[in-house]
């Protein structure tokens, strides 16, 4: 099989994709995740799987359906397979559709279920889907390699060994044995058409002979039914009569009810005119009545209002009077608060003067702390420049102190000592340094490695030392050259003036960190500049307070008397302030008490003047009502109104009360009910004689058709179609029986030539590893073993990667054997080899292009570097 393209619509994630592939080489899709690239194998899967018909409604195409719209995904791919090329396209869910183009060998058009089942024939017959599903790996993948079992391979296979395991007359009667299989099963072992037919056959006869016993039983069930309706036709018709009869009853009462509604209906029309007469009477006798009431009640008013008016005079004389003592008072408040104010003000700045000039004096005495600590500070640092030592270098000197003490002492109880003793005065020289001896003198000489003593004219004397001694000495000077050394590198003499200098050097660290200390002390959250700053700032202050501040009253001589003054006058002004805000407080409240005087009087004087003017108005109307109306007249109407609405009323209620004992909702329910069960009576009698009459014909016709000869001919046909079909599937099981046991001892001789097989994974593997690469093959042409470089390992000890290498250089063989001439199955790698390094990647590369050249290899990528080594691939990109 090759897969010339595909194309995929509204398949989950993907709007539109169409990808087109080499049919011979290799073709690598490049894509970001999620942009459709396993979505194009998914979808090629989907299409040729014979369980999703476009109507399926399995979850596996609910969940390709896309999230974002209401369509149906849709697939279609060009494919060859042996002898056919064809475009296939199916869309599921809306627009479910499958349509079939066989372009080759003869063209045809095919639709629906038809098209499904067309193409599941032409893969039955081209098609290994053992080997489809075995070429197919995704990034992760176990090994797993095809067996012996994939037909395609074997027959490879069998074409590559030629004649070294069989002769020709056992291959004819193999063919002879698969041809007679075939007749029955296809490659996959799927009965063939005509097996599958005559299984069908039965089965079809089979449900002949049911559907015809059902038919016969529906015929004895329809002729029962049909005495039963003829029977309840005579009960129908006289429910109709009654219903008939109670419903024309019915009627004559409604229509003696209505009379009495209509009478009804004109008693209530005289009665509302005499209510609506009465309630005119009312209304012109209440008016009148509210107008003499109103004129009273305005008369009165008039007479509260002069009373109030004479009683509001006084109050509003002593409202005035109040106000102005609190205004009085507020002012002589007013004046003792401001003065007290004044002087509390001045106290405080007095006060913080005070405080001030002493900030002034301990920031001075901190300033001057600070720069007396920085001049230590600077001292100390400039004695610790001058040092070049430290803790090591005196301990390091004094070390190399006792090494030369040790050879000193190894050297005078290790060394030859000549001892000089002059006999009389007289000049020697020892090593070539003249001494002067007395008599008596002695002077003793250690040997290290030899000494010369010379009596001038007289003698010379040389003594050496033994080899032993020689050495002490050489220790003994090279102890002594590392201690001159030391002392050089750090400027000292000697170990007691390095530990003098140390001591120096500690006192002056010791002298920095109490400097260090005293400066940030006094410095606190400052630096020097400004305490500097800051000092000269407050001495400002101090100075510029003193030029601008009055004489009098004095400034208190220190900062205590000024913090007593301070409080003094602060208890004084809250005092002061509390009698200010009380005079205040009367002041508003005799203000306010006032002025509700004030509005009252004038809202009173507003309320008279408008009360008379009310009073007069009110006079005026009833005078003109009473001169057009007395109030006798209004009387005598309204008591004659009232009489003819008891009249009118007692009418009314008479032939109210006619009506309601016709219960007129009663009658109309009974009505509708008659007239309702009437109808029902009619329809069921008329239905009843349709489905009689129907039932008739159709047993009439029924049995004229010969139900129950056909049902025999029936039984007889599914005895026939059951002998030949046995018969038939007793030879294809033996068919089937041979093939296998045939088949099995053919594998058995078929495992000597398992070389074609492993010949070709390792001349891909020599490609990815070296030329030491080999592979052990298990019977089921799995591979068991692989040796590299010398070294033998089983699969399962291998790393990832090499597993997953491995199973691809397999999948590569076995494609590039069974292709030729357009057989066997694409190799289709899902971002595959994620577990390879750089250069395998590379070499990997070169082997997917090797195996491009026989076969169909397609591959699907997120990492576009990961098969940029495919030399000959074409790269197809998708789009994000």
């Amino acid at each position: 099989m090759r897969i010339h393209r595909i194309k995929l619509v509204n398949f989950r994630g993907v709007e539109s994709a169409e990808v087109t592939f080499d049919i011979q080489g290799t073709t690598v899709i490049e894509g970001d995740n999620e942009v459709g690239k396993s979505s194009v194998v998914e979808g090629f899967g989907l299409l040729l799987d014979k369980r999703f018909p476009d109507r399926s409604g399995h979850r596996r195409v609910k969940s390709v359906k896309p999230v974002h719209r209401d369509a149906g995904p849709m697939v279609e791919a060009e494919i060859s397979s042996g002898q056919y090329r064809f475009v296939f396209h199916k869309q599921w869910g809306r627009g479910r559709k499958t349509l079939l183009d066989i372009l080759a060998p003869r063209r045809e058009q095919l639709t629906g279920d038809e098209a499904h089942e067309r193409v599941q024939l032409i893969l039955d017959e081209t098609l290994d889907r053992s080997l489809w599903e075995a070429l197919s790996v995704q990034q992760g993948t176990k090994l797993s390699l095809p067996s012996f079992g994939v037909p395609d391979l074997g027959a490879a296979l069998d074409a590559a060994a030629g004649d070294s395991y069989t002769d020709g007359r056992n291959e004819g009667l193999w063919e002879s044995i698969v041809s007679e299989r075939n007749e029955y099963w296809t490659a996959t072992g799927r009965p063939r058409p005509n097996l599958s037919e005559s299984r069908q056959g039965v089965e079809q006869a089979r449900n002949n002979a049911d559907s015809l016993k059902e038919k016969l039983d529906e015929v004895e069930a329809d002729a029962d039914l049909a005495a039963r309706i003829a029977a309840d036709e005579t009960r129908l018709a006289d429910a109709c009569a009654e219903y008939e009869s109670v419903r024309e009853d019915c009627q004559s009462q409604m229509e003696a009810a209505q009379g009495l509604e209509a009478v009804v209906g004109s008693r209530k029309v005289e009665l509302d005119r005499a209510e609506a007469e009465r309630d005119r009477a009312r209304t012109e006798s209440r008016v009148r009545s509210d107008l003499i009431d109103d004129l009273a009640s305005r008369a009165k008013d008039v007479q509260d209002l002069n009373a109030r008016a004479e009683q509001s005079s006084p109050a509003l004389a002593a409202a005035r009077r109040h106000h102005d003592e609190a205004l009085a008072a507020r002012d002589a408040a007013r004046t003792l608060h401001e003065a007290t104010q004044e002087a509390s003000t001045l106290a405080d700045r007095d006060r913080e003067h005070l405080r001030q000039i002493i900030e002034a004096r301990q920031l001075g005495e901190r300033r001057d702390r600070v720069v007396e600590a920085q001049a230590a500070l600077d001292r100390s640092s400039a004695a610790l420049e001058a040092i070049r030592l430290d803790d090591d270098d005196v301990s390091q000197i004094e070390s190399a102190h006792l090494a030369v003490i040790s050879a000193e002492a190894a050297a005078r109880t290790g060394s030859a000592l000549v001892t000089t003793t002059a006999l009389s005065d007289i000049e020697v020289a020892i090593d070539g340094a003249p001494a002067a001896l007395e008599i008596g003198d002695e002077r003793v000489t250690p040997v290290s490695d030899s000494v010369e003593i010379v009596v001038p004219d007289s003698v010379k004397l040389v003594v050496a030392a033994a080899e032993d001694s020689r050495q002490l000495t050489r220790r003994l000077s090279d102890a002594r050259a590392e201690l001159r050394r030391r002392c050089a590198q750090v400027d000292v003499a000697g170990v007691e003036e390095a530990r003098t200098v140390l001591e120096r050097r500690n006192s002056a660290v010791r002298e920095q960190d109490e400097a260090s200390a005293a400066i940030e002390r006094d410095l606190q959250d400052l630096t020097p500049d400004s305490l500097v700053s800051k000092a000269e700032r407050l001495s400002a202050r101090v100075a510029g307070y003193e030029a601008e501040r009055a004489s009098t009253p004095p400034m208190p001589a220190n900062y205590d008397d000024a913090t007593r003054l301070a409080l003094d006058l602060c208890e004084s002004l809250a005092e002061h302030k509390s009698q200010h805000d009380q005079c205040m407080r009367a002041l508003d409240s005799a203000a306010r008490a006032l002025h509700d005087q004030q509005v009252a009087h004038a809202v009173l004087s507003a309320q008279m003047t408008d009360a008379q003017a009310r009073r007069d108005r009110t006079e005026e109307t009833l005078n003109a009502a009473r001169t057009e109306q007395p109030d006798a007249d209004l009387t005598a109407d309204l008591v004659s109104a009232e009489a003819a609405v008891r009249g009118a009323r007692s009418a009314w209620e008479k032939a109210r009360a006619e009506f309601d004992a016709a219960d007129m909702d009663a009658l109309k329910s009974r009505l509708e009910n008659a007239q309702a069960a009437a109808r029902r009576a009619e329809v069921e009698l008329q239905s009843n004689r349709e489905r009689l009459r129907g039932l008739r014909v159709s047993l009439d016709v029924r049995g004229e058709s010969g139900l129950q000869t056909q049902h025999q001919a029936a039984i007889s046909a599914l005895d026939w179609c059951s002998r030949e079909s046995e018969a038939l599937e007793r030879r294809a099981q033996a068919a089937k029986l041979l093939y296998d046991t045939f088949g099995r001892r053919r594998v058995e001789a078929q495992q000597r030539y398992v070389g074609p097989f492993k010949e070709r994974i390792e001349q891909f593997g020599h490609i990815v590893y070296n030329e030491s690469f080999e592979v052990e093959i298990s019977d089921d042409l799995s591979v068991s073993r692989r040796t590299l470089d010398d070294v033998t390992l089983d699969v399962d000890q291998l790393s990832t990667g090499a597993q997953e290498q491995l199973g691809i250089i397999a999948r590569l063989a076995c494609a590039a054997i069974v292709s030729p001439d357009g057989g066997g199955a694409p190799v289709i790698l899902d971002d595959a080899l994620g577990w390879s390094d750089p250069s395998r990647l590379q070499r990997m590369g070169a082997a997917i292009a090797a195996a491009g050249r026989h076969c169909q290899v397609i591959v699907l990528t997120c990492t576009p570097g990961r098969y940029a080594h495919v030399g000959n691939a074409t790269v197809v990109n998708l789009p994000s």
